[in-house]
This record gives structure tokens, sequence and C-alpha cells, in this order.
């Protein structure tokens, strides 16, 4: 049994019909959170910076799952026996 730290969780929401709309709206979240931070940052709040790592690390991350995602796919698709009719 592996202990410690994991990252990746259940992937199993990479093999569903929607898979790009979930990332599309994971993006949008993180953009969202950056552009607020940026836009408070303009108007002088101090602790906005916080928003805009927020929202650029929420990026970085919805980066690597799009990209993890595909590569699951492609390689369910791979392995997947071809069906002749």
């Amino acid at each position: 049994m592996r202990t410690g730290l994991r990252f990746g969780g259940d992937d199993m929401a990479a093999f569903a019909s929607n898979w790009r709309t979930v990332v599309a709206i994971d993006a949008l979240m993180g953009t969202v959170v950056l552009i607020a931070g940026a836009v408070a940052v303009t108007v002088g709040q101090r602790w906005a910076w916080l928003l805009v790592v927020a929202g650029a690390v929420e990026l970085f991350f919805v980066g690597g799952r799009a990209a993890r995602w595909a590569r699951l796919r492609r390689q369910a698709s791979h392995d997947s026996p071809d069906v002749q009719s």
C-alpha cells in the first residue's frame, strides 16, 4: 500500500464524453479568479495578489490535468481492440 502525498486523484472523469467541458469550466474558474485579483490589485488592494497567484496556480494545474486526461484517453483508445463488423 502506497502512503504519502498523492497527486492526481481519480481520473475517471477523463473518460466522460464531456471531459473537455469539465476542463473548460475549471479553466474558466481559474481565469475569473486571476482577473478578479488583477482588477483588485489595480484598485489598490494589497491582499489581491493572493487571488492572482491562486488563479495562476489553478490554471497551471488545469493545463496539467487536460494533458493527462488527453493522454489517458489516447492510451485507452490504443489499448482497446479494434471492433470489425
